[in-house]
């Protein structure tokens, strides 16, 4: 057996062994998936050729080798709460792969697995065990007859362990697993049974050959086009099996990591399970170590893909994970750096694997460093709140911590719900989940108080998966002329009315359609998706009102005015020109400001999101501080000096490779495949697009910023807009700051004269306050005094208040008046 193999060398043998086996070496897609809803993260290797499986697409290849980036810590696979307290627990980890798109299948993966295990690295084969599935009469056989398993060490095991599932709906099959014994040695914990498929640390599963034949959806499970191949070995647990560490913590994956926060913490690192066992305090210090380093993992990984923590969806998984570092790392230690220090040897160990890290690297330890002062600043209030709650109620004999107080922590104090659990649980509380959840539901309910048709936020998005993938195996993907023109006709290829597919819509119906083919933009790269009209025969009229994409077919958000749509009917659709064009300035006038950005603030500034509409445009940037008054207006006159040189706007297709040689920068969140689409400005732009855009700078006419701001940590927002908006924005600014120097009545710059002002004011405070100052004690007479004509006041104070009087403003004082007015124009 080969031991003491590092993880580098592990992983470069495994995709060495299938390179050789004829499998194509796929790097690991992003933890974001791409185009699928049922998924928070990444969490296994086929994720990323899930479509491959369902008959969806073609690649050059039918093999193929990966070492992909996981995640599980949202959703059906959430490990959280047992990260860092058992031996192979992770938020983050690596799946190797191998994988078959109808070429090979059960026999030839069996023998590859086997090849591979006690050949190339030698593992004796009486440290192995494999099973199946309990009717897999074939694979079975395979292990028996072929690779020369023993009856006695195939297992046979029922749905729960051997039958593979992405998700709720996707790829699915029976599937046969290899499990190494660590020997007698690893068997410590008596409360974990010692046994096949048990909870112990002696057999531990090494490697998953799933066997897809299946599709599970709403309906069931239907069989594939081409029976397929996706395996998973854990790189983790192969460290620990070929380090000769049952945990996988101590090995060379996560040892770097733990020596850092051991140094910083000055605390011994113990592994030996005899002195855990009977120390608590030591065994609370090496699981805060373990939690640590898993999650600096995890969030280096993440925020490199492009996570950023936040209150909802994917980045509030990742604040969860943040905020339970940051906490078990203040458990350890004063040093509020430690977690950024950590954070920092995960990127200096796998950045030659992973070079995202590195590139990354200014966002990623950045945004940690944020994070952790955020958190920290909110931290020891919310735990007094929570210790005075669970006071109370220890003292009325309750264990429950009510829905109210979790949310308050959440809302208030930034603690995620686990947080507060676990919190409570380590003073022996439970909390009131359902009681949170209805806190939470009450909150969402009024966020969407008073927004338009709820039809896009009802649809059902797996169902929304489902057909679009129904369309495309029978239709193919929808034909696209936006490019070219705003106005098609199209035939009705399904209707649904958001979770089900049906045969009509009627007057009064919202639903989605499906043409064969489009000059809509669906919703993808930032852009928001056309809107137009539909009409047809019998008198049929439609609004489109909104377009989104789904697997690269084009779904028509749809509301029936008059006459009925019926599945295969003939129709004439049609943009709204004016907002396409619109839609097109901003999006070109984005590109314009990406640039100038990286000009003017340095080329570590990346987007961090995007959204364009015929309104304005949202731009989502990396920068660690507020940008001032001098670098905003030195980033709107270059945009605006590109758009008066009237540059043409080249858009075109080619090689991936090509494009990058060239320059050109890739989009936040985006995927692109081997050809891609080019937007070039002349020498100032060229980034990498599917979107709409202008023909000449010249056509957007006029940029102009609305706003600046932070977004989250280590992110920057500005708000934008062109053409009209921009004019009437500025005309507006211009008439108010004129009647603001008409009412103050004065010429000079506004700011200025409120500055002016304000010395003016300060100076009248002061003399009020001096003449309401008690005379001195010792001027008083015992005699009664003269009588005494009343004193003026100041000359200034008089004309002041006459002026006040008399003042047109609403506000009633020019000084009032002109800031407002002031404010208005220069925002």
């Amino acid at each position: 057996m080969k031991n003491s193999m590092s993880s580098r060398e592990i992983r470069q043998l495994f995709t060495d062994y299938f390179v050789k086996n004829g499998h194509q070496n796929v790097a690991s897609s992003s933890l974001v998936p791409e185009n699928d809803p049922t998924l928070l993260f990444a969490n296994a290797g086929m994720n990323q050729f899930k479509n491959l499986f369902l008959g969806l697409e073609k690649r050059n290849y039918s093999r193929a080798v990966t070492s992909q980036k996981c995640v599980r810590a949202g959703g059906k696979h959430n490990d959280l709460e047992n990260v860092g307290f058992t031996a192979r627990h992770h938020t983050f980890f690596e799946m190797l792969g191998n994988f078959s798109f109808g070429d090979y299948f059960k026999k030839d993966a069996i023998h590859f697995a086997w090849e591979l295990l006690t050949k190339e690295l030698q593992i004796p084969k009486d440290k192995l065990y494999v099973t199946v599935f309990q009717d897999d009469d074939e694979a079975a056989d395979i292990w028996h007859k072929q690779e020369g398993v023993p009856r006695e060490r195939i297992y046979r095991l029922g749905e729960k362990d051997n039958f593979w599932r992405m998700g709720d709906t996707g790829p699915c099959g029976p599937c046969s697993e290899i499990f190494y014994d660590h020997g007698p040695e690893a068997d410590l914990d008596p409360s974990k049974p010692s046994v096949m498929g048990g909870e112990g640390d002696r057999y531990v599963e090494i490697w998953n050959n799933v066997f897809m034949q299946f599709n599970e959806d709403g309906t069931g499970r239907h069989a594939l086009p081409k029976p397929s191949v996706d395996t998973g070995a854990g790189l983790e647990r192969w460290a620990a099996m070929l380090q000769g560490r049952p945990n996988n913590y101590d090995t060379d994956l996560f040892m770097p990591i733990i020596t850092k926060a051991a140094q910083i913490a000055r605390k011994d690192y113990v592994s030996d399970y005899k002195v855990l066992a009977k120390h608590a305090d030591i065994r609370e210090q090496v699981a805060a170590m373990r939690v640590v380093a898993d999650h600096s993992r995890a969030c280096a990984f993440l925020i490199a893909d492009g996570v950023l923590p936040s209150n909802e969806g994917r980045g509030y998984v990742l604040r969860r994970i943040m905020r339970r570092a940051i906490r078990y790392g203040r458990k350890l230690s004063d040093d509020p750096s430690l977690f950024v220090q950590t954070v920092q040897v995960v990127i200096n160990e796998m950045s030659e694997f992973y070079p995202e890290l590195k590139r990354g690297q200014d966002l990623v330890v950045t945004t940690v460093r944020d994070e952790i002062t955020r958190f920290l600043s909110t931290l020891d209030q919310g735990t007094e709140i929570l210790n005075d709650a669970l006071s109370k109620l220890s003292h009325r004999g309750v264990k429950t911590v009510d829905g109210a107080t979790i949310f308050k922590l959440y809302d208030t104090f930034g603690f995620p719900v686990d947080l507060t659990r676990l919190m409570a649980n380590e003073q022996g509380f439970v909390i009131d989940e359902s009681g949170f959840e209805k806190q939470m539901d009450e909150a969402r309910e009024k966020a969407k108080a008073g927004s338009g048709s709820k039809f896009k936020s009802n649809a059902d998005g797996a169902h929304l998966v489902k057909i679009a993938q129904e369309v495309k195996s029978r239709s193919g993907a929808t034909a696209f002329t936006g490019y070219q023109g705003h106005k098609a006709s199209a035939r009705t290829l399904l209707l649904s009315n958001g979770k089900s597919a049906v045969g009509e819509l009627k007057a009064g119906d919202e639903g989605i359609a499906i043409f064969n083919t489009t000059p809509f933009y669906g919703e993808s790269g930032g852009q928001a998706g056309d809107r137009g009209s539909l009409s047809g025969a019998g008198g049929l009229h439609a609004e489109i009102f909104d377009t989104t994409k789904q697997d690269e077919i084009h779904l028509h958000h749809v509301r029936i005015l008059e006459g009925k749509l019926t599945t295969g009917d003939a129709v004439v659709i049609d943009i709204e020109e004016m907002a396409r064009q619109a839609t097109a300035n901003n999006h070109s006038a984005t590109h314009l400001l990406h640039a100038a950005l990286r000009k003017v603030l340095g080329t570590h500034v990346t987007q961090a999101g995007s959204l364009v509409d015929s309104e304005r445009l949202r731009f989502d940037f990396t920068h660690g501080k507020a940008l001032s008054r001098e670098e905003l207006h030195r980033i709107e006159e270059m945009v605006n000096f590109e758009i008066g040189k009237a540059t043409p706007v080249d858009a075109r297709e080619m090689s991936h490779a090509d494009a990058m040689d060239m320059g050109a920068i890739a989009l936040f969140g985006e995927k692109y495949g081997d050809r891609v689409r080019v937007i070039k400005m002349g020498g100032f732009s060229t980034e990498l697009c599917g979107g709409t855009h202008v023909t000449n700078t010249s056509v957007i006419r006029l940029f102009k910023i609305l706003s600046e701001g932070g977004v989250s940590a280590g992110v920057r927002r500005i708000e934008a807009t062109t053409a009209d908006r921009a004019l009437r924005h500025l005309l507006v600014a211009a008439d108010e700051a004129a009647h603001a120097r008409e009412v103050a009545g004065t010429q000079a710059p506004l700011a200025t004269y409120i500055e002016g002002m304000k010395d003016k004011v300060k100076e009248l405070e002061r003399e009020i306050k001096s003449s309401k100052a008690p005379r001195s004690t010792s001027t008083l007479s015992l005699a009664k005094p003269a009588p005494s004509t009343p004193r003026a006041p100041p000359a200034n104070l008089s004309a002041l208040a006459s002026r006040s009087t008399t003042a047109t403003c609403s506000q009633k004082s020019p000084i009032n008046c002109a800031t407002k007015s002031a404010r208005a124009s220069f925002a």
